[in-house]
């Protein structure tokens, strides 16, 4: 009697300081963090030759000579629009760097289009991380969530958690972030105006080795527990 009693004070005691050991290891909390881009003008008032490109506000709207006659760079048909998440300047950007690992990424657009096939915009558009050479995909395939005519404008938002709903890797985006210094370049295409974007980011500590390692030690008197248990 005096054996088993000892076995199940010892793993009691185990189980009390297993969490305690767990959180002594693991980094700082999760962090929360946003950035944000803005247009000059959810419209462009003035759009420019289609061989040109168009810089409006954070975002510049790519030239396109292949869009066909009579299209201009800013009327929101056949148009690439990059733009620069930073992150870097966020209070809690050194925390969310420390926790090396995204589990949320809320993405926010206002779109203005007036590109519409069968009532329904925009078509077939999809956004992405990117700088033009490396990427992190899938990206997100925008649904057709306006209604409208064609050539006349309608605006509208749409938000999507790109790790839960699109299925980008939460560890790839941070390391895209993290190997520029905060900032997250970002590409949208290809039938819309983006007047608006909106990232947040949510962190969350990646326990180390030694954690995992503490956490099977601290199991280790449940199972001597259990076949002492049977032994008996």
């Amino acid at each position: 009697m005096k054996t088993r009693s000892t076995r199940s004070s010892a793993s009691a005691a185990a189980l009390l300081a297993l969490p305690l050991m767990l959180a002594a290891s693991l980094p700082a909390q999760a962090a929360t963090i946003t950035a944000s881009a803005f247009a000059a003008q959810a419209i462009p008032s003035a759009p420019v030759d289609a061989s040109l490109n168009l810089v409006n506000g954070d975002f510049t709207i790519l030239a396109n000579p292949g869009a066909g006659p009579g299209h201009v760079t800013g009327d929101g048909v056949d148009e690439t629009t990059r733009w620069t998440f930073d992150f870097s300047s966020h209070p809690e950007y050194a925390a969310a760097l420390a926790d090396g690992h995204i589990v949320q990424a809320r993405l926010t657009f206002r779109l203005a289009t007036q590109f519409f096939v069968a009532g329904a915009g925009p078509w077939t558009d999809i956004a992405f991380a990117t700088d033009g050479t490396s990427s992190v995909f899938p990206g997100w395939n925008i649904p057709s969530f306006l209604s409208g005519t064609l050539g006349t404008w309608e605006m509208g938002t749409i938000t999507t958690d790109l790790i839960g709903n699109v299925g980008v890797n939460g560890t790839e985006l941070f390391n895209f972030m993290a190997s520029r210094g905060g900032q997250l370049p970002f590409q949208y295409a290809d039938d819309a105006v983006v007047g608006f974007a909106q990232l947040t980011l949510v962190t969350a500590p990646v326990p180390e080795p030694a954690a995992w390692m503490m956490l099977s030690l601290g199991l280790l008197p449940l199972a001597w527990r259990k076949g002492g248990a049977k032994a008996g």
